[in-house]
This record gives C-alpha cells, sequence and structure tokens, in this order.
C-alpha cells in the first residue's frame, strides 16, 4: 500500500500523497519490526539464519533504509524504491517458507549468537542496500532516457553514490567478521568457498564503480548501469552460490531456484544493455536530442 500510494505522489507530485505513503511505509515497517522481535523472542536467536530468515530481514532493512533516505532527501524515489523491494522480497520468501515451517532449529556450526548478529546481520544489511542502490539505477536510468534534463537526474546520481558507500561499508565489515568466525569455528581465515568468494565479489564490484566514479573514469551513466548489474551480483552471492552445492556454507537451502535465479539476471543484463544502447543513440541523433533540449546544434559564431 505505502508503494502505491508512493508512485501516485510521484505522479502527481503531491506532497501530501507522499508524507501519507511515508507514514504508511513507516507503520509497516514497525509492524514488520515487531515481527521479527517476536521471531527472535521464540528462536532465542537472530533471525538472519535460514534463506526465508534472510529474506525477510533484508525486507525490512530496505524498508528502514528508504525511510532514512526519505527524512534525509525529502523526494519520494527513496520510498517508492524501498517499499517496492520489501513489498517484492516478503512475497518471494513464502517460497521458501519450508512447508510453512519456518521455525527452524540451526546446525551446530550456526548455533552461535554473537556471530549471527554481528557478521550475518552486517553481511545481509549490505544485500539490502545494494538492492536499494540497484533498483534506484533502474529508476536513473529509466529517467535518463525519457526525460534526460530532469533535476531530479542529479539527486538519483548522489542517491546512487550514497547507497554505494553504506552497502559497501556493510558488505566489506561484515566479510570480514565472517572470515573472523570462520577462524574460530573452521580454523582458517578464508578458504575459497562460494559464499565467501560471493560476499568478496560485492565488496570488489562495489569498489570498482565507487573507484572508477571518484577517478571520472566512470560517468553517471555508466555508473547507474553498474548499480543495475549490482543486482545481479548480490543474487548470485546471495542465491546462487546456494545452488552449487558445495563448499562449508552448503547447509539447509533450496534447489528449485536456478531457473528464477538465471531468469532474473539475464532479464537484468539485458535491460541494463538496452537502456545504455537507447540513452547514447538517443544522445547522438540531433533531432531526438532537441526535443529535449539536449544536442542542439550550435552556430560556429556562437
Amino acid at each position: 500500500l505505502g508503494m502505491l500510494v508512493a508512485l501516485v505522489a510521484l505522479i502527481r507530485n503531491s506532497r501530501l500523497w507522499n508524507i501519507a505513503a511515508f507514514y504508511i511505509v513507516l507503520v509497516s515497517a514497525v509492524m514488520h519490526g515487531l515481527g521479527l522481535f517476536a521471531r527472535m523472542s521464540i528462536l532465542l536467536r537472530p533471525p538472519v539464519s535460514t534463506l526465508y530468515e534472510s529474506m525477510i530481514f533484508v525486507s525490512f532493512m530496505a524498508a528502514c533504509f528508504g525511510l532514512w533516505l526519505e527524512h534525509k532527501k525529502r523526494g519520494g524515489e527513496s520510498l517508492l524504491v524501498s517499499s517496492l523491494i520489501a513489498a517484492l522480497l516478503i512475497m518471494s520468501a513464502n517460497v521458501f517458507a519450508a512447508d510453512s515451517d519456518t521455525l527452524e532449529v540451526l546446525v551446530a556450526v550456526l548455533n552461535t549468537n554473537f556471530w549471527l548478529a554481528t557478521h550475518v546481520v552486517c553481511i545481509t544489511i549490505g544485500y539490502g542496500c545494494c538492492l536499494v542502490g540497484g533498483v534506484i539505477g533502474h529508476a536513473y536510468l529509466v529517467m535518463r532516457l525519457l526525460r534526460p534534463n530532469a533535476p531530479k537526474l542529479g539527486e538519483l546520481h548522489k542517491n546512487m553514490l550514497g547507497v554505494s558507500m553504506v552497502a559497501l561499508f556493510f558488505a566489506m565489515f561484515g566479510t570480514i567478521l565472517g572470515g573472523i568466525w570462520a577462524d574460530q569455528s573452521w580454523g582458517r581465515f578464508w578458504g575459497w568457498d562460494p559464499k565467501e568468494n560471493g560476499a568478496m565479489l560485492i565488496v570488489l564490484w562495489l569498489l570498482f564503480l565507487l573507484h572508477g566514479r571518484l577517478a571520472g573514469v566512470i560517468k553517471p551513466l555508466g555508473y547507474g548501469v553498474g548499480m543495475v548489474f549490482t543486482n545481479v551480483i548480490v543474487a548470485l552471492a546471495w542465491f546462487g552460490v546456494n545452488l552449487l552445492n558445495v563448499g562449508l556454507h552448503s547447509y539447509g537451502f533450496t534447489e528449485n531456484i536456478a531457473t528464477n535465479l538465471a531468469a532474473f539476471c539475464v532479464t537484468e543484463a539485458v535491460f541494463a544493455v538496452l537502456m545504455y544502447h537507447f540513452i547514447k543513440v538517443k544522445d547522438g541523433n540531433p533531432e531526438a536530442a532537441s526535443k529535449t533540449g539536449r544536442g542542439v546544434p550550435v552556430p560556429n559564431n556562437a
């Protein structure tokens, strides 16, 4: 409901509708948080150990992150993006509900509340921040194609940069904490396990984008494309590595998501490539660009 009201607020450019959307999402997030607190009280552990639990937790963090961005920026786009992610994750989580019994007993290696509350929580917060940034990247590319002179393009770009830095902090910090936990549990800090590689890949990808943007090698358009591909990397690190069924992190996950995962990755890649192509073609077409105020021919004596 908050997502739909936020969409109406953007379409109508209404401050009143935007305020209504904010408080609807806020109430929803509070209810969501109370549900997570109830799970913690019942299970006596953080609710982030299984794939189902990680999805409902990332959904909660996406909603909270969007509310924080909206409180800071007051634009409406962050609220729409975060509520969309939260709603999709909540609906998708039912696929992994383990025959409606989601209050699972953990395997011994995972039953460590301190590390669940630090390493796993940091990693899943990083997932949520990455997804928010990836969907903002979608919004940036669509607006860049349809309204290349829109004032909100600059705001979306700043949001992508800010979200990337927050995501990088949690992903990197969570990966380091995971290595410390692995050293205590398995006797080695790093073993090139698929899950470890996936976490490192997220960190390296965000570093690549941020360094490229700060150095001026990657332009805002390229950064938007890169943020869309962030969704693919997060999906592979979150779900894909579990399909390999190898490594010490292969426990308690479903094997029936390969087709959906492949479809998601291909769709995201095709979207990013096509949007980049269409935008570059439009920028290089004087007639099309002149309709939006871009690329208008200038006399030599101007």
